[in-house]
């Protein structure tokens, strides 16, 4: 390259002027330039140069023609960047390898001057990467410089900005323009303005003409409606436009020449403003128009007037109130007719019941639609009725919650088309509540057409709501406190009436008491004896008390109504005072009471306006209050004269006012409840009179109080008589009341009474009870508590005429220390209203005493009120103790009988503690019996509480010990649960659990954390204790541990055994039919060979003819004839060693239980076959002829469902005994073979029924020879073990086999594990005969028809299928004599395609002895073999095949299974993983196993390894060959 000559030209261009260099043979992409100047470089960004997609499109083309062509000429292009620079270059071909680029950079565009794309705003490179060629503009670098500042102005600008250019109105925008279209960006950039605002574009394009001829345009909060059609979220606005508002300034942009080439619109929307102040101004109106109604018509009246003045927000309006109705009420239906609302009322304020109320919202009025329609406008609704349909608005689902429910209008068409004129839309119901959050109305706000429901719009609603609420509320409480203030002055003014009218109807029976109480004790004769007279006394006392209360009234109730007519004369008021407090002296003085008056200088002459009457009553009822609330200390009286008033002032050291009741203590009927009082008597009226009578002066009273130290009266009356009605004002001086003495005595004597009794009529009283007593009074005693003295004194002097012991007081706080002082009396008489403590107050203090002995005092309650029990109950108290009421006024003999009744049931009382404490007494006898004997008890024994049966109340000491707790009573079962072992604690939580809730017996064991096992028996009693009983059993379940290990060791060493013996017969039968298989293939192929030899001696005798020759001849026949019969024999003494050894292992896998029976399917026929082919060349050599008859429903195809192997084991150990028999037996030979199937067990004690599917048979067989059958002696010992059984002649031939004696018990077992039997069934004499059945099934087809081959544990040599005709097995043509010296009895390949000659035999096998003599047999069937010691040599072999491709891969191989180094299951298991992996030529090679391992575990460990067949020694080589000739084809 540095020998290119434009080089130094190229480092010398100008720093405008980019160039560089290609190599042409980078050609498949756009390549990097191997060299570049600083112009070019200072356009590279991230190794290339920021083209356009076109331009890189163009340069890449250009490259590519001069990389494949070296005669193109030069050729010029133009290259675009993406920032809006433009690059004119030029590119030529040099030395047809180097493609030089030189260039000119054209001026930036100016609003790309120094700015990176990336760090314009999302719209600028949106505007920057838009494809302006095809608008009207043209491309962005043909831009005017006049455009290009007026967008990078609005680019900048934060605030909403757009410009329209060109003719065509072409627009551009902002970020903040683009945020306010929504959803119309992208897409509105670049399009002309009458498609982008086609919705308002004819009133703005007047403005836009304005504007390009120079004059600029504006406006505030302009009204547009923007098309919402087809935009997402504004499917609910029924007209399709959206309402906005805007503020905008069209300013004209003049370009380059002076003429105006586009709009620059800045805008600023509006909306929330202008709707903010639309509805705040609305809010803000109805505030100042509800405030001023006082009456819900008047407000609603407001609330609709304005409502109506914002059509637009709000449409259509409908407003209901909640009214409560009585559930009794019909409450009409939404079609009800007509109800003139007075707009609720008290009942607007309703909220919703809980059950006793049917609620109606009722319409208060409407706006849009007309009042009264059914589904529209509904007058009355039920909103206990859900009425969920889309034909009504949903006024329960609305109700119901508290947040505002958008609903559809269920009948648009009734309503007017208010605000926009646009379709009915839908609408928002809100409900209206009251500061405790209850239901007082609904609202349904219909909405505006053309805006979303929003959070402001919701906002607006949910304050209009919460000021409607709040100002009904206000209206509705206003309504009702006037209501409920008309209502007490209607109620004021009937209480003063009915008080008026009561104590003028009670003066005339008080008189009628009182006068003739006064005569008869004015009488100056001795009519009365103390007695009556002290009763008289009692009675004109009360009716005087009586009289001063109806007095009092009638005062009060005219001086309420302002009828209270004063005589006010000027008094000196300091000894008129003095006078009127001296009658108090004596009471203050018995009360311990120091009383002072300091009235002034008694010959003070100055005076004032009173009327002495009213001043005696204002004087008397702060004396006697003072009195009645001061137990102890001082009451002062002063009376004090000002320059313009005269002061009364009364203060005591009593018990004080509360400071909450100082205030209400002028008000009428009240009384203040104090507790350390004399009395509690009084009407409430007292100082509430005194208060009228003070304000008759023109006077006030004033109190000050401290709660437990006193009072203080202040009495303040104007001096003079101006203040005074002039028609009233007397002035003639009056120093005293000349009926004084009438109310003070009452008001002395009562508070005299207030000091306790009078000792003289209570000793009167007593005497006059006493004599008058009939019966004597029972010794009982009664405690009596009343406040009033004379009241006390009656009640005790009739107590005593019936009890012999009454104590009295004043108070229930006395009578209550007397009680814990003294013991508890046997009934208690209370009054109800008493000081300090009150009945009610005693009663409760009764009851929560520590003794239940108090608790138990039964009680009669005296009360002064009218329905006092009624009303003490009513308050709530309901006591335990046994209480009655009984009401004032009562008569002696109403008292005498309640009193002797509880008096009864207290001697009742009595009598049943004298018995239950006799009881409890032989009870506690019982229980320490109880406990002696559960203390004594070697069982845990506890008891739980009746009423927390969680909690121990009783637990022997034996508990404790096994628990392992500290003996501490009660006990929560919870601790004892903490000390049971982790892993039993869930269990036994469970099951304590069901005991406790259910009350279940429950049983279950446990371990505690110490290791003790424990055995837990829960009961429950009938009271709802529980008992329960925990046995320590520890001792137990180490024994039963013990001995479980014991017998598990004993398992345990049985299994060993098991293994070990099993191990055992693996090994025997492994070692006995090794050899065994040895010689039974040496004698095949000596028998062979002598066969062959015979041939071969018969050729030559034919060839040599002489007398020496035939002599060798004949020798050599005989010879030949002697070794064919010792081959023979070595045969038949092999064979019959092989069924000795197979029934040796039968029987001891019998005795080990290792004898599986497994069921599979197969030919019938052929087994039989089978079994007759094996022994026909014994029965030929013995002369023994073998018949098989089947029944005729078996035939070819028959299969059945068995074991073969075991089936055939019997036949054959039957058929054994039967040639060992008939062996011996000079008469003729014959052995029997019959055979069938039953559909009904043969013999036997069980009969079963035929199997469900009717596939279940049994296959019967009945073996009998023609031999001398079996002794008597000998047929009870037939199937039992090591039985030999004779002949019946007693002789054996010396070739004659013995047997072991085990072949008929084996054949018994084998049955019997098949489900069926055997038995003997001849005489002697006449030939053995023996049947046999197992149980089978008739199954399908089994598959390909040939002898079965692989069984675990036979015994039996396979051999070819021959018939029953037993042809002569020269006669077979499956049969191939050999060439090679010997003959062998070999099958023919059923496949002359493929010759014996070209399949290699793989022969796998430890012992060398085994497999040579199967190595020669192969070979002499024709095979080529090859041979292996063990697995690991195996796969050496077939390695060497893959190696060498001139070696023969195998077509089977024949394994033995126990092999050193590498067995023959780990080496088929590796075999077959190769062939998974495609390692091996062939997917699957055949393998059979040739093994003398006979278990069926191990037969079924081969299959599973991989292994096809099985083939157990000693077997038959034809068998296997003709398998190979099936199967010996490598897949």
């Amino acid at each position: 390259m540095d020998s290119i000559p434009l080089l130094p030209v190229l480092q010398g261009l100008p720093d405008d002027h980019p160039a560089a260099i290609y190599n042409a043979a980078e050609s498949d992409k756009l390549p990097l330039p191997v060299w570049s100047n600083g112009a070019y470089d200072s356009l590279v960004k991230d190794g290339h140069l920021p083209l356009t997609v076109d331009s890189q499109r163009s340069l890449l083309h250009k490259i590519l023609l001069y990389s494949h062509s070296s005669s193109v000429a030069a050729t010029s292009l133009k290259l675009s960047l993406v920032d809006g620079a433009v690059v004119r270059a030029s590119i030529q071909l040099h030395e047809s390898r180097w493609i030089v680029l030189i260039g000119v950079t054209m001026c930036q565009p100016a609003i790309l001057k120094n700015i990176k794309i990336e760090d314009l705003t999302p719209v600028g490179q949106l505007i920057f990467k838009y494809d302006w060629a095809s608008t009207p503009l043209g491309p962005l670098s043909t831009w005017p410089q006049s455009l290009k500042s007026i967008v990078s102005i609005m680019l900048s600008t934060p605030a909403q900005c757009c410009v329209f250019w060109g003719p065509e109105r072409t627009l551009l925008y902002n970020d903040a323009w683009a945020k306010g279209s929504a959803s119309k960006h992208p897409q509105l950039l670049g399009q002309p303005g009458r498609i982008a605002f086609k919705e308002i574009w004819d009133p703005f394009s007047q403005h836009c003409d304005l504007v390009y001829s120079g004059e600029a345009q504006s406006k505030d909060d302009d009204l547009l409606f923007f098309d919402t059609a087809g935009q997402p979220g504004y499917d609910r606005l029924t007209s399709g436009h959206l309402e906005t508002y805007y503020s905008w300034t069209y300013i004209p942009v003049r370009v380059e020449d002076g003429s105006v080439g586009g709009i620059v619109n800045n805008c600023i929307e509006t909306t929330q403003k202008v709707l903010s102040e639309r509805r705040m101004r609305m809010v803000r109106m109805l505030a100042e128009r509800t405030s001023t109604a006082q009456t819900t018509v008047a407000f609603w009246d407001a609330v609709f007037d304005v409502l109506r003045t914002n059509e637009r927000d709000l449409p259509y309006v409908l407003c209901y109130t909640c009214v409560s109705r009585p559930s009794g009420t019909e409450s009409g239906s939404n079609e009800g007719g007509d109800t003139n609302s007075d707009f609720g009322g008290s009942e607007g304020s309703s909220c919703l019941s809980r059950g006793c109320l049917r609620n109606q919202l009722t319409l208060v009025g409407s706006i849009g639609v007309e009042p009264g329609h059914p589904r529209a406008s509904p007058k009355l609704v039920n909103i206990s009725d859900p009425g969920a349909s889309e034909d009504y608005w949903p006024f329960a689902a609305a109700c119901a919650q508290t947040e505002p429910l958008l609903a559809k209008n269920p009948c648009p068409e009734v309503f007017e088309s208010r605000g926009w004129g646009d379709p009915i839309s839908g609408a928002v119901c809100i409900t209206l509540t009251n500061s405790d959050g209850a239901l007082t109305g609904l609202i349904i706000f219909g909405l505006n057409t053309r805006r979303l429901y929003d959070d402001d719009y919701s906002g607006f609603h949910t304050t209009l709501v919460r000021n409607l609420s709040s100002s009904l509320s206000a209206v509705q409480s206003f309504e009702q406190e006037l209501a409920r203030a008309d209502e007490l002055r209607t109620l004021d003014r009937a209480k003063t009436a009915f008080f008026q009218n009561v104590s003028h109807e009670l003066r005339t029976p008080l008189t009628l008491i009182r006068g003739p109480c006064d005569d008869a004790l004015r009488d100056n004769h001795e009519t009365l004896d103390p007695v009556n007279k002290t009763r008289f006394k009692l009675i004109y006392r009360a009716s005087g008390r009586l009289l001063r209360l109806v007095n009092s009234l009638m005062l009060f109730s005219s001086a309420e109504a302002r009828r209270l007519q004063g005589h006010f004369c000027p008094v000196r008021l300091g000894p008129v005072t003095t006078d009127l407090a001296s009658l108090f002296r004596s009471a203050t003085e018995r009360a311990g009471l120091d009383f002072n008056v300091t009235c002034g200088d008694p010959n003070d002459e100055r005076v004032a306006y009173v009327d002495i009457g009213m001043w005696e009553k204002i004087v008397f009822n702060l004396l006697s209050n003072a009195i009645k609330y001061t137990k102890s200390g001082f009451i002062n009286l002063n009376v004090l004269f000002t320059s313009s008033e005269v002061i009364l002032r009364v203060q005591d050291s009593g018990c004080g006012i509360p400071e909450d009741q100082i205030e209400l203590v002028f008000s009428r009927f009240h009384r203040v409840e104090v507790a350390d009082g004399r009395s509690h008597e009084g009407t409430g009226i007292g100082l509430a009179l005194t208060n009228e009578l003070v304000k008759l002066h023109g006077g006030t009273i004033r109190i000050q109080s401290t709660l437990g130290r006193g009072s203080v009266f202040t009495v303040k009356l104007p001096l003079g008589y101006t203040h005074l009605l002039q028609r009233d004002v007397h002035h003639e001086v009056k120093t005293h009341n000349d009926d004084v003495g009438s109310y003070a005595a009452t008001l002395v004597e009562e508070a005299t009474s207030w000091l306790g009794e009078d000792s003289d009529t209570a000793s009167t009283l007593s005497q006059g009870s006493s004599l008058e007593s009939v019966i004597a009074p029972e010794r009982f005693s009664v405690l009596v508590a009343e406040d009033n003295a004379d009241a006390r004194t009656y009640i005790k002097s009739i107590l005593l005429t019936v009890v012999s012991d009454v104590v009295a007081f004043p108070d229930g706080q006395a009578a209550l220390d007397h009680i814990h002082e003294h013991g508890r009396p046997d009934l208690i008489v209370t009054d109800v209203m008493m000081p300090r403590m009150n009945g009610i107050q005693l009663l409760a203090a009764l009851e929560g005493d520590d003794d239940p002995n108090v608790q138990a005092i039964p009680v009669i309650v005296l009360s002064a009120r009218a329905g006092s029990e009624t009303d003490d109950r009513s308050e709530g108290h309901l006591f335990q103790t046994a209480v009655d009421f009984l009401a004032k006024p009562f008569s002696s003999t109403e008292l005498i009988s309640r009193v002797q009744t509880r008096l009864r049931a207290v001697r009742q009382q009595q009598e049943l503690e004298r018995q239950v404490r006799e009881r409890t007494k032989e009870l506690k006898v019982t229980k320490q019996r109880y406990q002696r004997m559960s203390e004594l008890s070697p069982v845990a024994i506890f008891e739980t509480e009746e009423a927390d049966r969680d909690v121990i109340t009783y637990a022997n000491e034996r508990f404790f010990t096994l628990v392992g707790l500290p003996r501490c009573l009660p006990l929560d079962f919870s601790d004892v649960l903490r000390r049971v072992a982790p892993n039993n604690h869930e269990a036994a939580q469970s099951a304590w659990a069901e005991a406790v809730n259910e009350g279940k017996p429950v049983h279950f064991d446990f371990v505690f954390a110490n290791g003790k096992n424990t055995f837990v028996e829960i009961i429950s009693l009938n009271d709802g204790r529980l008992l329960g009983t925990l046995t320590d059993q520890t001792e137990q379940r180490r024994f039963a541990a013990e001995q479980l290990n014991s017998e598990r060791a004993k398992a345990d060493e049985a299994v060993h055994q098991r293994r070990l013996q099993e191990a055992f017969i693996d090994i025997v039968s492994h070692e006995l039919r090794n050899p065994l298989s040895a010689i039974i293939q040496s004698a095949e192929i000596l028998a062979g060979s002598v066969s062959r030899l015979t041939d071969i001696i018969q050729s030559f005798k034919g060839m040599i003819d002489s007398v020496e020759a035939r002599r060798l001849f004949s020798e050599s026949e005989v010879e030949l004839e002697d070794a064919r019969h010792a081959v023979s024999s070595v045969s038949l003494c092999a064979r019959h060693q092989s069924i000795i050894a197979s029934d040796i292992l039968a029987v001891s896998r019998l005795d080990s239980h290792l004898l599986n029976i497994k069921s599979i399917t197969f030919y019938l026929t052929d087994e039989l076959e089978a079994i007759l082919a094996m022994y026909s060349i014994q029965a030929a050599a013995q002369g023994i002829k073998l018949n098989l008859t089947t029944d005729p429903d078996i035939g070819r195809d028959t299969c059945i469902l068995a074991d073969p192997t075991r089936f055939c084991q019997i036949l054959v150990n039957l058929i054994s005994n039967s040639c060992r028999i008939l062996e011996t037996w000079d008469g003729e030979r014959l052995i029997n073979i019959e055979v069938s199937l039953s559909t009904t067990r043969p013999f036997g004690s069980m009969h079963a029924q035929t199997a469900e599917d009717g596939s279940r048979v049994w296959l019967v067989v009945r073996l009998s020879d023609s031999g001398p059958g079996i002794p008597l002696d000998d047929q009870a010992r037939l199937f039992t073990r090591f039985n030999d059984v004779n002949s019946g002649n007693g002789v054996r031939r010396a070739s004659s086999l013995g047997g072991t004696g085990l072949g008929l018990y084996l054949c018994k077992k084998l049955a019997e594990l098949q489900g069926g039997q055997i038995r003997h069934m001849s005489a002697p004499g006449q030939g053995a005969a023996f049947s046999f059945f197992i149980e089978a099934r008739r199954a399908a087809q089994a598959g390909v028809r040939r002898p079965l081959s692989v069984r675990s544990s036979s015994p039996l040599p396979r051999s070819n299928t021959s018939t029953p005709t037993q042809k002569p097995l020269n006669d077979n043509p499956h049969l191939l004599e050999c060439t090679n010296g010997g003959s062998v009895h070999v099958p023919l390949s059923p496949s002359f395609e493929v010759p014996r000659s070209t399949k290699l035999i793989l022969i796998v096998e430890d012992n060398l002895i085994n497999q040579r003599l199967l190595q020669r047999q192969l070979e002499k069937a024709r095979f080529l073999t090859i041979t292996a010691n063990n697995g690991m040599e195996a796969l050496q072999v077939l390695e060497a095949t893959l190696e060498d491709e001139s070696k023969i891969y195998p077509s089977v191989i024949l394994m033995d299974l126990e092999m050193p180094i590498l067995d023959g299951l780990e080496a088929t298991r590796r075999i077959r993983e190769w062939e998974k992996e495609g390692k091996l030529p062939a997917s699957r090679l055949p393998i059979f196993a040739i093994t003398g391992n006979a278990r069926q575990g191990q037969v079924d460990a081969a299959l599973g390894a991989g292994m096809d067949r099985v083939y157990i020694k000693p077997y038959k080589v034809a068998e296997i060959i003709e398998q190979i000739d099936l199967d010996g084809f490598p897949q």
